[in-house]
């Protein structure tokens, strides 16, 4: 009898403790979510085999990203999430939005993820000269002012920080020719620098 209680006991304890099904879940835009697309230059072996999640969502603000949350990285539990967001922001997809709100937006993930016990890794926005859907934006300066923004909220609190700016940047503040096609995402190769750097903070 005892015997049995000690089983129920334990069956009773693993079926109640949480387990992490991810080890990481990535929250951005196109950036992230093409990562995990061979239609666009992206790995999607990286995702599979290191158990990351990928909820990049193509187009997405901020503002957007926090919307979704809580269902798409709280509720599934990783260990990590790795927030990488702002570029859209910048080029206007929904309409001016300060740097200052941008950083808010991103600042809320982070609480949030650390309110539920999830790691927070806050990446640098990746360089860009141009967009090509909005030509007329120049949005150099504003990401490397996003940029200066998103380290100081990281290593204020000691919170994980990639920096995939500074090894990706032309001296103009471009995306280079051989790692995109379009200045914006990046490609194959681009994507191998990103992973190389995002394992070491992990």
């Amino acid at each position: 009898m005892k015997r049995i209680l000690v089983i129920v006991a334990a069956v009773i304890f693993c079926c109640s403790t949480s387990y992490a099904q991810y080890k990481a879940v990535f929250m951005g835009d196109s950036i992230f979510d093409s990562w995990d697309s061979t239609k666009h230059g992206g790995h999607p072996e990286f995702f599979t085999k290191n158990a990351f999640l990928n909820c990049g969502k193509s187009g997405q603000v901020t503002a957007q990203m926090v919307e979704r949350f809580e269902r798409d990285v709280i509720a599934n539990k990783p260990e990590v999430v790795i927030i990488c967001g702002g570029t859209n922001d910048i080029a206007q997809n929904k309409g001016y939005v300060s740097n200052r709100q941008i950083m808010r937006n991103i600042k809320t993930m982070a609480r949030a993820a650390e309110k539920s016990g999830i790691r927070a890794i806050l990446c640098t926005i990746l360089p860009a000269s141009r967009y090509h859907w909005r030509p007329e934006i120049e949005p150099v300066a504003p990401i490397r002012d996003m940029n200066r923004r998103i380290e100081r909220f990281a290593r204020c609190k000691k919170r994980g920080f990639v920096d995939f700016y500074t090894p990706l940047a032309a001296a103009d503040g471009s995306l280079p020719k051989h790692l995109s096609k379009d200045g914006v995402h990046p490609n194959s190769d681009c994507y191998d620098i990103m992973e190389a750097i995002l394992l070491k903070a992990l």
